[in-house]
């Protein structure tokens, strides 16, 4: 029997992390597979990618009905058959999704380079430099609360500061997960890329949303973290035209989806 090159990736990198948040999965796969591509989607298509994730039914239609309760997504019926709902984010949600990805899918280098910002806050993605003030790429920075300096940073000889065990931890894993999903680009069904590929911008998702991305000045010696939005972005493109020609093709219960929309991902 042929090895399932899905396997250890969803074992290492989705199932093995804990309880799964399956709607956090969700939004994940709508703003990054669906969105681009019209912004809605039936729910065969959802339910398929989510089946190839193991995520059971019961689970998948719990996360759903959460999801149109708290507003994060609408529900409907496909206008062009009216027996097939179809789902997609709603306006606020979208609006939320467009200013992560702005960092999510930011071209590798651009977030190490131009201005950095220095301001009040507690936002867990900036560098803290003391106990409620923290260093943020200019670009990606929180409002400003009171006394804000902007600026660059050159060198920088001893900084006494760097990323914490957990970030060291996550970043190790990442890379591996970036190494991992080139396996998949054997199989012959491109579902398993569009789950492969669900599950490494899943990961990322968290992990920038949660960890700063340090500079090369702040940074420790030899810091893995430097490479890894690289790492990301050529996992990802690896693996992009195998996941969307299965995007844009029918399966059972729906048509293909329109052609993508949105300009490259990390570049």
């Amino acid at each position: 029997m042929t090895p399932d090159p899905l396997a250890p990736i969803l074992a290492d990198h989705l199932h093995g992390l804990g309880r799964l948040r399956v709607w956090s999965l969700i939004v994940t796969i709508l703003g990054d597979s669906i969105e681009p591509r019209g912004g809605r989607v039936r729910a065969a298509r959802l339910a398929a990618i989510l089946d190839r994730l193991g995520v059971g039914r019961g689970a998948q239609r719990t996360a759903l009905s959460r999801l149109v309760a708290d507003g994060w997504i609408d529900r409907a019926r496909d206008p062009k058959d009216g027996r097939a709902a179809i789902y997609g984010f709603s306006d606020s949600a979208r609006a939320e999704f467009t200013r992560a990805a702005r960092l999510v899918y930011a071209a590798p280098g651009t977030v190490t380079a131009g201005d950095w910002m220095v301001t009040r806050s507690d936002d867990p993605r900036g560098i803290a430099l003391a106990p409620g003030v923290g260093l943020w790429p200019a670009a990606f920075a929180p409002t400003p609360s009171g006394l804000t300096l902007i600026g660059k940073i050159e060198t920088v000889s001893d900084p006494g500061i760097g990323p914490g065990p957990d970030q060291r931890a996550e970043t190790e894993a990442i890379a591996a997960l970036a190494g991992q999903v080139g396996a998949v680009r054997s199989s012959p069904d491109g579902l398993d890329a569009v789950a492969a590929r669900t599950v490494l911008v899943h990961r990322w998702r968290r992990y920038v949303l949660r960890y700063p991305e340090w500079p090369e000045a702040l940074a420790p010696r030899d810091w893995p973290g430097l490479a890894l939005r690289a790492e990301v972005a050529g996992a990802y493109a690896r693996i992009a035209a195998q996941s969307d020609a299965w995007l844009s093709r029918p399966v059972p219960g729906c048509p293909g989806l329109p052609a993508a929309t949105a300009g490259d991902r990390f570049g």
